[in-house]
C-alpha cells in the first residue's frame, strides 16, 4: 500500500488550469502570433525603411518595437490569463480542495483524504497521470484532476506513488 501526504495551496489550482491551457490550441495561437508574427511584420516594415527609404532611426526604433512586442506581449498573456484564471476560482471550490491530503493505493481503488472525509475512486474512473517538474496531476475526467504539488509532499515517496498508480491505471485499462 503506497501512500502520500500533502497540501494543496491555492496557487496549485491555479497550476492545474493552466497546465490544461498549454494544450489549447487556441491560446496557442494566439500566444504564437504574438510572438512570431507581429514581430515578424513589424521586421519587414523595419527592414523597408532601412533599404528603401535609408532612414536608420526609424528602422532601428521599429526593430525595437518587434523585439519587445515578441518578448513582453506573450509575456502579458500568460500573465492576464493567470489573473482570469484566478477569478474564475470560486470559494467553494477553494474550500473543497484547498488543505492537506492523503492518497492512498489500494487494489481495488484510490483513495483520497481530506477535511471533507475521505473518498474511494474506483480505477476504472481515473483516466491517466501526468508527473511534470513540479506536479503530479491524476485526471478523474476530461477537465478534472487529483493535484499533487511535488513542492508540498510531506510523507512518501511521490515517484513510486506515481508509478503504482500508473501500474493500477493500466490494470484496470
Amino acid at each position: 500500500m503506497t501512500e502520500i501526504e500533502y497540501e494543496v495551496r491555492e496557487q496549485d489550482l491555479i497550476a492545474f488550469n493552466e497546465h490544461q491551457l498549454k494544450d489549447s490550441e487556441r491560446v496557442q495561437k494566439t500566444i504564437n502570433r504574438h510572438q512570431a508574427m507581429v514581430p515578424a511584420v513589424f521586421f519587414v516594415i523595419a527592414m523597408v525603411l532601412l533599404f528603401y527609404f535609408k532612414d536608420i532611426p526609424s528602422s532601428i526604433y521599429v526593430g525595437l518595437i518587434a523585439a519587445a512586442w515578441g518578448v513582453l506581449v506573450p509575456l502579458y498573456l500568460r500573465w492576464n490569463i493567470r489573473k482570469q484564471l484566478h477569478r474564475m476560482i470560486t470559494e467553494e471550490e477553494k474550500a473543497s480542495s484547498v488543505g492537506r491530503h492523503r492518497l492512498r493505493v489500494e487494489q481495488g481503488s484510490l483513495v483520497e483524504v481530506h477535511s471533507g472525509g475521505e473518498s474511494k475512486l474506483p480505477w476504472s474512473k481515473v483516466l491517466r497521470i501526468e508527473a511534470e517538474k513540479k506536479y503530479a496531476f491524476i485526471f478523474i475526467g476530461l477537465d478534472s484532476a487529483l493535484i499533487v504539488p511535488r513542492a508540498t509532499v510531506s510523507t512518501g515517496n511521490l515517484h513510486e506513488f506515481v508509478k503504482a498508480v500508473d501500474e493500477r491505471i493500466e490494470q484496470a485499462g
